[in-house]
């Protein structure tokens, strides 16, 4: 089936995901507030949008990748957002780790323009999906899965169907959970590693053989190789505050939902506060 695809919010991620779509030889429009990642689509065969208004007018299936609910809402809802423009019969994918009932909400506002909407979140880091090697984990309506299908697939090594609609965010932010746990546990065994005298690299060897050492966690401990005035430049601590605040979103999302299902995440709620150290960022910075 031939689809025309649209896409809103070319972060990292998300410029990953649509640079997949023309180069499949599927149509797309994209957009974004930041004009540099459109005009490098461009040469991969994109059109560029003037706004969400015109993506949504374009397109039968439409991604949505910005950080957090709040910019959903705002992408999708209003006179000039993606519903009040999009055909009815369309489908929007939101890939952005959002609360559960964000997605809910949004798939009843939806629902009235006669559009379909789906939760899929990504994983697997922007060079994998890059690369066509997503993990596209999709909650929603089969019908508007299988209408999503050529679009998910053009960047997709693996997709799993969760079911109802929201159900892939909960997943989503477990695992996002589970993934901080990991960089914080692995980065206090690296130190330990180095401050009883012995190289990070036999740390490294040894997880990965016994299976507790993964590709993520070894990129992850990559950062503790750098030069301290590399860690400490601002263009580093830049990012390294960006990635702590998306992980600060997630975690604190995952925590809401243990509390709204009466559980006690104790680990989870110290890695929350541990966020500063476990990303390296230089924590004056963020007080000044």
């Amino acid at each position: 089936m031939t689809i025309r695809c649209g896409f809103v919010g070319l972060g990292t991620m998300g410029k990953a995901i649509a640079a997949n779509l023309a180069p499949k030889g599927l149509e797309t429009v994209v957009y974004d507030m930041v004009e540099a990642p459109m005009r490098e689509l461009e040469q991969g065969g994109a059109k560029a949008a003037t706004g969400p208004a015109e993506v949504g007018s374009g397109a039968d299936v439409i991604g949505i990748c910005v950080p957090a609910d709040s910019h959903v809402r705002e992408v999708l809802l209003g006179d000039e957002g993606v519903l009040a423009n999009a055909a009815s019969g369309s489908v929007i994918c939101i890939h952005s780790t959002i609360h559960p009932d964000t997605t809910i909400e949004m798939a009843e506002a939806a629902k009235t323009f006669g559009i379909e909407l789906l939760d899929v979140p990504v994983a697997g880091g922007p060079l994998r999906v890059e690369q066509g090697d997503a993990y596209f984990m999709v909650g929603g309506e089969e019908r508007a899965f299988e209408k999503a299908r050529p679009y998910l697939e053009a960047s997709a090594g693996k997709i799993t169907y969760c079911g109802a609609l929201g159900n892939a965010s909960k997943l989503k932010l477990a695992i996002n959970l589970h993934t901080n746990i990991s960089f914080a546990s692995c980065l206090e065994a690296a130190k330990l590693t180095k401050a009883m005298g012995l190289p990070q690299e036999l740390f490294e060897e040894a997880g990965e053989t016994v299976g507790t050492l993964g590709t993520m966690l070894l990129q992850f401990l990559s950062l503790s190789k750098q030069p301290e005035e590399v860690v400490q430049s601002e263009v580093m601590q830049g990012h390294l505050i960006q990635s702590m605040g998306l992980a600060e979103k997630d975690v604190g999302l995952a925590l809401d939902m243990a509390r709204e299902n009466k559980l006690f995440l104790p680990v989870g709620g110290l890695v929350n506060q541990l966020l500063p150290t476990v990303y390296n960022v230089d924590d004056k910075k963020l007080r000044s």
